[in-house]
């Protein structure tokens, strides 16, 4: 295992909690922050008072954040722009889409997805962030803790501080009176989603162990729309949930690519444990390969996977970068070994983060010397690194 020492360091303005590069221009990324107001002077947990009612009150904790634009300049990065938000940021995802892919929507601490473009209009043609609209689809005292682009680009996923896993679609003429469907309910927060891969089924995870699918029908914007005009069709898949298998919170979710009868999905959770678990239509669940990664592992990302001949759309060995909160950031494989199975293992770690590890992102591609490009942050000492590995 090969531990790796930062290229370049520089400290931000707020607290990192999340980065994505972008697709169309991979020197560039965005970075989202997170800021709890204070109270009080070096008081983090303090309650900000209510000033109704003659003091007596307490009103919920106000956040704050903003969005990032950073370059990478060899081994340097750069701030090229800083755009203070009004609400704290807790996901970043551009659209996936080939002509979507200058649009980046952010989940935030006030019930709302804001929609952002990167635009070239200065005469040096370096990007700018510009907000597009702000989509408030919930009350502001709940937290939009992640969200996802459905795969054919039409809805929008999210998970919620409530427990509830939400469904909306998404045009670029979007109105305010479209509702927003409940897909899924944990007790308590909702940390994570992912969507399958031909986007006709949904995972989420949350503070309550519990990790759950429910099928999406293929028609499913018709949840939409109201009752009489629901055509749910086939159900293919039956939903289910499972709280045995991880001991803490589900906080990441990748599922794989895989046949109309099993599935195999790596999670991520508080127990500081990434797993790889076979989810099948019919029977229990069970757990093929797991590791004790040192940290809550928070978030994690596909960098490659490859394919055997012989095994379908099932990848064989995969490549995965790990954010795990406490205990830096590292890369880990997935394949199947010569004695068992499936088997993770570390090939390098990051660990010049003394704080939170929560945002993480590799650049896409591989230099010429096969290495990859990565920026890490962590959230109290506001970090921000890149290096490579």
């Amino acid at each position: 295992m090969t531990s790796i020492t930062p290229l370049h360091s520089l400290t931000l303005n707020l607290p990192p909690s999340c980065i994505e590069f972008w697709p169309l221009d991979p020197r560039y990324a965005v970075v989202g922050t997170y800021n709890l107001a204070k109270a009080e002077a070096g008081n983090d947990d303090a309650e900000v008072p209510d000033d109704s009612e003659g003091g007596k009150g307490k009103k919920t904790q106000q956040r704050n954040g903003s969005l990032i634009l950073v370059q990478v300049d060899g081994d340097e990065v750069k701030v090229i722009q800083s755009l203070l938000t009004p609400s704290a940021i807790l996901d970043i995802h551009f659209n996936h889409i080939p002509s979507c892919q200058n649009i980046f929507g952010v989940a935030t601490s006030t019930g709302s997805i804001g929609i952002y473009t990167l635009v070239r209009s200065s005469p040096d043609n370096v990007p700018e962030i510009l907000l597009d609209r702000t989509l408030q689809y919930f009350p502001e005292d709940i937290l939009v803790t992640a969200f996802l682009w459905h795969p054919n680009g039409t809805s929008i996923g999210m998970s919620l501080s409530n427990g509830e896993i939400c469904l909306r679609p998404f045009t670029s003429d979007e109105t305010h009176n479209v509702p927003t469907s409940s897909i899924a309910k944990h007790d308590l927060e909702a940390w994570t989603l992912a969507f399958t891969p031909d986007g006709l089924g949904l995972y989420s995870g949350g503070d309550d162990s519990l990790l759950q699918f429910s099928e999406l029908p293929r028609n499913h914007e018709h949840y939409f729309h109201d009752e009489a005009d629901v055509e749910y069709g086939e159900v293919r898949k039956m939903p289910w949930s499972d709280r045995r298998i991880h001991g803490a919170g589900v906080t990441a979710i990748l599922p794989l690519i895989a046949n109309n009868e099993d599935s195999l999905v790596i999670t991520g959770s508080y127990d500081d444990h990434i797993r790889l678990i076979h989810a099948p239509d019919v029977g229990r669940r069970s757990v093929l390969a797991e590791m004790n990664l040192g940290g809550g592992v928070w978030r994690l990302k596909m960098l490659k996977a490859e394919t055997a001949p012989a095994s379908g759309n099932m990848p064989e060995k995969m490549l995965l970068l790990a954010s795990c909160m406490h205990a830096g950031a590292k890369i880990v494989s997935l394949q199947r070994g010569l004695s068992v199975e499936w088997e993770f293992r570390i090939l390098a770690k990051f660990e010049e983060h003394k704080s939170m590890n929560y945002g993480s992102d590799s650049q896409p591609g591989v230099n010429d010397k096969g290495k990859r490009t990565f920026i890490t942050t962590s959230f109290y000492d506001r970090l921000l690194c890149i290096w490579r590995a």
